[in-house]
């Protein structure tokens, strides 16, 4: 929902985008939507976790479009509620392939691409990374390890590429429209609400944008004031 949100708000503020994910004729009908509409895109199947298939993905963006100036990282990956000694070597594997591993690459082939010219990451992170949450290890593990790669590749990169990351709360995205899983949380957010997909992307569009020229190495909170779990 929230990568969804972020491709479809660039292309309305002018950018050309190149969108991926695993599902194909996922990432196809947004940018078809985005098209229609006037704007600039194109959908590619993208797998965070696969090294080849982001060389893949980047050197594509490059071919069609001449150059990378942003990019916004934003995989993820869901697990089952469970305290540490319930959880797998293979679900915790799992979760770090995507997160940290898909991060990782894409940072790599994003930082290659700028190289010259300089531009904008921005990663996806979530407040889990530093409130910890019992019965998601993985995920709050995962999410700490991007706060450290988004700032080495700051340090690293600066000043030609800045690197920001955008650590979310508690986020309705469209496939949670009808479910009560933030109502618990909700009573100690100061908004009194969960956040939007759109509301998220905006603050992406900032990090990306020239508006945000002097910030990187930054970890932006986009939650409602948080903290966002008990």
């Amino acid at each position: 929902g929230i990568g969804a949100a972020a491709a479809y708000g660039f292309a309305k503020a002018g950018a050309t985008v190149v969108i991926g994910a695993r599902r194909a004729e996922h990432v196809e009908k947004h940018a078809a939507a985005i098209n229609d509409f006037g704007g600039k895109a194109l959908g590619l199947r993208l797998d965070v976790t696969d090294e080849s298939s982001w060389r893949h993905f980047v050197d594509e963006a490059i071919t069609r479009f001449g150059r990378i100036d942003g990019a916004f990282n934003n995989a993820g990956i869901d697990q089952k509620p469970a305290v540490l000694d319930e959880v797998s070597l293979e679900e915790r594997r799992d979760v770090f392939a995507v997160k940290v591993d898909g991060t990782f690459l894409g940072m790599k082939y994003q930082c290659k691409a700028m190289a010259e010219h300089g531009g904008a990451i921005v990663n996806h992170g979530s407040a889990i990374a530093e409130l910890g949450i019992g019965a998601l290890p993985a995920p709050c593990a995962s999410q700490a390890a991007v706060i450290g790669l988004t700032k080495s590749a700051a340090r690293a990169y600066g000043p030609k590429i800045r690197v920001n990351l955008l650590s979310t709360g508690a986020i309705m995205t469209p496939e949670r429209v009808g479910t009560d899983m933030y109502s618990a949380e909700l009573p100690i957010v100061p908004a009194k609400r969960p956040g939007r997909a759109e509301e998220v992307a905006a603050v992406a569009g900032w990090l990306l944008s020239d508006y945000a020229s002097y910030q990187t190495g930054a970890l932006v909170a986009v939650d409602g004031g948080g903290p966002s779990w008990a």
